[in-house]
């Protein structure tokens, strides 16, 4: 069998074109055996070579793509939709494919047409620039306002969230001018669903379940809770701030992640808070992935056992001891 011949060094460590590897002397043959992957036309990879960390995780796999296509982007196209909202950071679904990288253009252009690709034209006015200072991508705004026709209503209202900031995260964009981009591509396609999340977006969410959470409460007929409110404890010696509150019923509900699962300080650091709850007088709910998106009739009952709901199929809240 005849073996490869080695590469230069120039084309070791990177993306790099067809068209490059012949002004090296490096032929189709040689492109098509070894490592070498082809993940878009006319562009090739040495596997193995990406970044070390977690390449598993769908923000690493698509920073690796959008690097890939880095090396056949025009001048004039940019990275949008799911792809850029990743690129930003947005939380999205994990359903939603990311095999395909989201590539824009403005209207009248062509947008692109290949394997692994995903052309669009877009007609709005965007803002384009760097994310990441590497990747061309359209505002974190305008990316909103494509997801709209991308995901559901309450994983936008999620993407919004995050957008508008927390405690915790400093604020990519304000509420206004999520408004303002939705105006900008008016009864464009997602119109509804931009308008239907406009109403829910709310500051403090520290992730995208807790945001689904908030709305899960709101859909199952509680009142709307409070989000990441300052609650004093330890006879006001000392203030917390629950993910969710009902302040009339005096229910916090706290989302546990894997996070809180597997890491131990974290584990007792629950605990702890947990009891400083009760002790102020507060029933603390905690809630998983398996509640909010698998047993959701399981915690519909639960909240009927607090007291928080009517029996089923009532839509409206009741307070705890009503």
């Amino acid at each position: 069998m005849r073996r490869p011949l080695e590469l230069p060094p120039e084309l070791r460590s990177t993306h790099f074109s067809t068209s490059t590897a012949a002004v090296h002397g490096v032929g189709a043959w040689r492109l098509r055996v070894g490592s070498i992957e082809h993940p878009f036309y006319g562009v090739n990879t040495l596997a193995g070579t990406d970044e070390p960390g977690q390449p598993d995780r769908p923000g690493d796999v698509v920073r690796q793509l959008c690097d890939a296509y880095l090396v056949r982007m025009l001048p004039g196209q940019w990275f949008s939709h799911d792809t850029g909202a990743a690129l930003v950071g947005i939380p999205l679904p994990p359903n939603l494919p990311t095999g395909s990288v989201h590539v824009s253009v403005r209207a009248p252009r062509t947008p692109p047409r290949a394997a692994g690709v995903a052309g669009h034209r877009i007609s709005a006015d965007v803002r384009v620039g760097l994310a990441r200072d590497k990747y061309p991508t359209c505002s974190p705004v305008d990316l909103w306002c494509q997801l709209s026709t991308r995901v559901g209503r309450s994983d936008l209202v999620a993407a919004g969230d995050f957008l508008v900031g927390s405690r915790n995260r400093e604020p990519v964009a304000y509420l206004a001018e999520l408004v303002n981009a939705s105006e900008r591509f008016g009864g464009k396609r997602g119109a509804v669903n931009r308008a239907w999340a406009l109403e829910r977006i709310r500051f403090g969410a520290d992730s995208a379940p807790e945001t689904l959470l908030r709305l899960r409460l709101v859909e199952a007929g509680l009142p709307e809770p409070d989000v990441q409110p300052p609650v004093a404890v330890a006879d006001g010696n000392l203030v917390l701030h629950p993910d969710l509150l009902l302040p009339d019923a005096r229910v916090t509900f706290e989302y546990e992640g894997d996070g809180h699962r597997v890491d131990r300080r974290q584990w007792q650091l629950d605990i702890d808070r947990e009891e400083l709850f009760r002790r102020a007088g507060y029933e603390v709910v905690r809630v998983t992935a398996q509640h909010l998106f698998g047993r959701r009739q399981e915690f519909d009952d639960r909240l009927q056992r607090l007291g928080l709901l009517l029996a089923k199929g009532a839509r409206s809240g009741l307070r705890r001891g009503d």
